[in-house]
């Protein structure tokens, strides 16, 4: 049991602040809170840790990533349209799993993400299984809170059906992800098994999106989601290519069409959403479909930004995430968390954007819903998981003694992950900013780069340039 004391304490968005506040940490939970001296007199046994000039925020929540801990630029795929891109990857093996992801989750919690979904991704060694025992192991002993997102895919593995009217079916040589969905619910039910008794994980379907998974697919994972209360996280309408594909797919619309599949009998959240009109919409919030924004990454992938002011608007739920591709090349999710905040101002006079509350709710209340963790996720409420971020306030001001403006306004108005001195998942200190944090950040990093200098040729550079010229051919729109 432990006291945490600092100068700003923000238990939820839309709450006040508690200056001079303290929290009670036991078993992993908030025990108790209220301000420094009451608490102390609650507990006087308890020993106290003074955060000082600090702000005490409940932990972000990342509610879309795939544990890729190096830049895509350092892994040799340069920023391009998102299709060819996809196929850039083709070229190497995959790295040390393990070191990849426990960088990315040792970079998240330096930047204040005490929780985050792992989306679906598959390195394509042929051993799906084994990649994600090793991204599970990572995650596990890094002590972030992760929901790992199980992948599926049983169509559109080069070209999307439907895309520009092809009905191309490849087969490919290696199946992706666990294959079959026979398959699939077999390693759900071992994963699920095996890692009971680990506080920090949970697990979910994670089917690539519309375009790439079939109606009988889709019909079947949702049904297994409902009877094992497992959330199901998907990719939506993320690029033009997409879109056009999916026109043609479901001409009553995308989301009307998996809602006729019973996809929305599961709880669900979906990723990107950029192409995603105003009947999408309609079905997303009247069946509490969580959407998690990744504005750098539609950005960088040519893609452009989602319709976000339309989005909440529209009364739907809204989360953010790095896809590992953030607008600053890097896990800083204050950042991030301010591109998709911006990005969803109105230009006009007199018109509104997300309050800061409003973003710091889009950061932890939407991304623990979108995450599918407890109802208690992303407060700092009596008996919810101790699961919180303490940032300084020193940089910020400016070295004014008191901020001129609100203070969760200048937090998400300056904040950057350089500001963060403490990380807590489950009542446990997972980042202090101390030297040995930044030596192990450090460390991982070295192993990360090191697999990846190492890897293997999987196809050769010239194939895989033709291949994406062929792609670029393929979804060129028409004239």
């Amino acid at each position: 049991m432990k006291i945490l004391a600092a100068d700003h304490i923000l238990p939820a968005a839309g709450s006040a602040w508690i200056e001079g506040g303290a929290l009670v940490i036991d078993d992993g939970q908030i025990r108790d809170s209220g301000s420094r001296a009451a608490v102390v007199a609650r507990w006087p046994q308890v020993p106290v840790t003074d955060l000082g000039r600090a702000a005490v925020l409940p932990g972000f929540v990342n509610a879309h990533q795939h544990g890729r801990g190096l830049s895509q630029m350092l892994l040799g795929y340069a920023d391009d349209a998102l299709e060819p891109w996809i196929a850039g990857r083709r070229r190497h093996g995959p790295p040390d799993i393990y070191a990849v992801t426990r960088l990315a989750a040792e970079e998240m919690l330096a930047n204040c993400v005490t929780a985050t979904l792992h989306a679906n991704y598959a390195y394509g060694s042929g051993d799906y299984e084994q990649e994600l025992d090793a991204t599970i192991r990572a995650y596990a002993d890094s002590g972030l809170r992760t929901t790992i997102c199980v992948g599926y895919q049983d169509r559109g593995y080069t070209f999307y059906p439907g895309s520009d009217g092809s009905t191309l079916q490849e087969n490919p040589s290696t199946a992706p992800y666990a294959g079959s969905l026979a398959a699939t619910f077999r390693l759900m039910d071992r994963l699920q098994a095996q890692w009971a008794g680990i506080s920090t994980l949970s697990f979910a379907y994670g089917p690539a999106g519309p375009q790439w998974v079939s109606d009988e697919a889709w019909r079947a994972l949702a049904a297994d989601a409902v009877e094992r209360q497992v959330g199901l996280h998907f990719h939506l309408l993320e690029s033009p290519a997409q879109a056009r594909a999916c026109r043609k797919l479901y001409p009553e619309g995308t989301l009307a069409r998996l809602a006729s599949l019973g996809v929305f009998c599961a709880r669900t959240s979906c990723a990107h959403g950029v192409y995603i009109g105003e009947a999408d919409l309609r079905v997303a919030r009247d069946n509490d479909l969580v959407i998690v924004t990744n504005p750098g990454s539609n950005l960088r992938l040519f893609n452009g930004l989602p319709p976000l002011a339309s989005i909440l608007s529209a009364g739907c739920t809204l989360a953010v995430g790095t896809d590992n591709t953030a607008l600053s090349d890097d896990e800083d999710y204050l950042r991030e968390l301010r591109l998709a905040t911006v990005a969803a101002r109105v230009p006009d006079v007199g018109a509104e954007g997300p309050s800061a509350h409003q973003a710091l709710a889009m950061a932890t209340r939407n991304g623990a819903r979108a995450a599918f963790l407890p109802k208690s996720g992303g407060a700092l409420a009596n008996g919810a998981p101790a699961d919180l971020v303490a940032v300084d306030l020193a940089r910020m001001t400016g070295g004014l003694s008191r901020s001129p403006i609100d203070l969760l306004d200048l937090i998400l108005g300056r904040g950057r992950g350089c500001d963060v001195i403490l990380t807590m998942t489950d009542g446990e200190i997972r980042y202090g900013a101390t030297e040995a944090d930044r030596q192990r950040l450090d460390d991982w990093r070295s192993l990360a780069t090191r697999s990846v200098e190492a890897r293997s040729e999987a196809e050769t550079g010239e194939a895989v340039a033709t291949l994406r010229s062929q792609i670029r051919e393929h979804y060129k729109p028409s004239p």
